[in-house]
Parts: C-alpha cells; sequence; structure tokens
C-alpha cells in the first residue's frame, strides 16, 4: 500500500511537472529572446545570452512603440474598472444573499445567464450607446461598461453565504442602516472573495481587446491593442523590440497573480464546490 501511494505520488509530481513546464515555456521563450544577441536566431535561443542587449531592447520598446505609456493607460483603466466592478457585485451579492424582494430569483438566473453570452452579441449596441453619450476614447468610456461582470457576483455569493445572518439581524436591532450594515459588517468580512475577484477581473480587463480597440483612438492607448499594431505586417520594429513589448506587457498581470494566487485557489474551490 505504502509502494502504491508512492508511485502515486510521484506519477502525479511528473504529470505537475510537465503541465508546469507547459505553461511556463512562453514566458521563457520571450525572456531567452529578449535577453539575446542580436546574432542569435531567435528559432534557436534556448537560454539567455545577453543581458545587456536586453536591456537595450526593452529601453527601445518603451522610447519608440511608447510600450511605458500604454501600460500606464491600461493600469488605469483596469484599476478604476476593478474598483467599479468590488463595489457593484458586492453589493448586488448582498442584496441577493441577505434580502427578499420581487423577482429575485429571476434576477438572479438572468445574472448567471449572462455569463454566457459571448460579447461580440452586443458589442455594437453597446459602443452606440457609449459613442451617443459622448464618452468614447476616455476613461469612463472603457471602464464603465466592463463594469458589469456576472462571475465576480457569482464569485461574491460564495464568500457572503458563509456570514452568518446574525451579524445581519443583530446589527438592524442595533438601529444600524441598509448601506451601514454593507459597509461596516459585510464588507470587511469579504476580504477572500474581494481578492479573488480583484485578481481575476484585473486579468480579464488588462487582456481585454476587443472593446478598447473600438472605444479608444488617441487619448487611450490600451497595452493589447499597441501589441496587436506592433505585430501587423504593416509595422517595421525589430523583433527583439517586439519580444521585449510582450515581455513588459506581461509582467503586471502575472506578478498580480504570483502574489495573490493563493487567494485566487481558494476561491475558486470555493466557487466550484458550492457550484
Amino acid at each position: 500500500m505504502k509502494r502504491r501511494k508512492r508511485y502515486k505520488g510521484l506519477l502525479w509530481g511528473f504529470l505537475c511537472s510537465i503541465w508546469g513546464f507547459v505553461c511556463l515555456f512562453p514566458i521563457w521563450v520571450l525572456f531567452s529572446g529578449t535577453f539575446s544577441r542580436d546574432s542569435d536566431n531567435l528559432t534557436q535561443v534556448v537560454f539567455p545570452t545577453s543581458f545587456s542587449n536586453g536591456v537595450k531592447k526593452i529601453s527601445e520598446a518603451i522610447s519608440t512603440i511608447e510600450i511605458g505609456r500604454a501600460a500606464l493607460d491600461t493600469m488605469v483603466y483596469t484599476i478604476f474598472t476593478v474598483i467599479g466592478i468590488l463595489i457593484i457585485s458586492s453589493l448586488a451579492a448582498y442584496e441577493f444573499a441577505f434580502f427578499r424582494f420581487p423577482l429575485k430569483k429571476l434576477l438572479f438566473g438572468l445574472v448567471m445567464v449572462s455569463m454566457m453570452l459571448p460579447q461580440v452579441l452586443y458589442i455594437i449596441p453597446l459602443y452606440r450607446l457609449v459613442f451617443g453619450m459622448g464618452m468614447a476614447d476616455t476613461l469612463l468610456g472603457v471602464s464603465l461598461p466592463l463594469m458589469v461582470a456576472p462571475l465576480a457576483v457569482f464569485i461574491m455569493m460564495q464568500f457572503i453565504e458563509d456570514l452568518p445572518l446574525s451579524f445581519i439581524e443583530s446589527a438592524k436591532i442595533d438601529g444600524a442602516g441598509h448601506f451601514r450594515i454593507y459597509g461596516q459588517i459585510v464588507f470587511p468580512l469579504m476580504r477572500n472573495g474581494l481578492l479573488t475577484t480583484t485578481v481575476l477581473m484585473f486579468m480579464k480587463i488588462w487582456g481585454q481587446y476587443l472593446w478598447p480597440s473600438l472605444v479608444t483612438a488617441t487619448n487611450i492607448k490600451p497595452i493589447s491593442v499597441t501589441i496587436a499594431n506592433i505585430l501587423s505586417p504593416n509595422y517595421w520594429v525589430d523583433s527583439r523590440v517586439k519580444i521585449a513589448s510582450m515581455l513588459l506587457a506581461m509582467l503586471p498581470p502575472l506578478l498580480i497573480y504570483v502574489v495573490f494566487q493563493r487567494y485566487v485557489i481558494e476561491g475558486v474551490t470555493t466557487s466550484g464546490v458550492k457550484g
């Protein structure tokens, strides 16, 4: 029995190692391609060969392609959108979890069904609405439509349902109002759910391409659109500068996930078990 468990553990370890290699290999390719000599063949580079040349290519990416400005613009509207998602989704989850109102189940069902609708189905009327309101190529124009996140509501629901109803009832007896209960009791106790939602939504919005490409022009430069433009055959730039740009674009969501991965795994696991 012990030998069987050991073999099983070795097998799982081997499979996890392969999976980890597959996931990390593209990142390593970008890193090795950036920090290599100009004379090296990009298709044959396995290990970094010139860190000084890599720093030079990163500097060129920041100055020539304006990847720094694109990253800053994307960071601003991503953070703004995530804050809006946390407020809207936590309020919606609070209402659905603790209060009874007409058509509650129907409305919650519609929220869940909306997760299955692809963005292309409503992208044109959404664009016409934003353009008609004069918010095209603005921070609000990019962020507001992305603040509607049914997945975030679902994740919040899994965490908020664990909170004892007695907390709410005691607060009502003490005279606390609707939003005071939410702000001083419910919201602070949803820490894990808020962190999970923050990481998942940050990664999703950072990589958004379709909506930012439609609603932005010159005032805001999304990093996904910038990367797509330099990969176009009509845009010539050194291949290593392109790779350096992709490496820089990948760093913020990667760092966010590495720091908060424990909360993401716990949140997804909790959601999956309850769902």
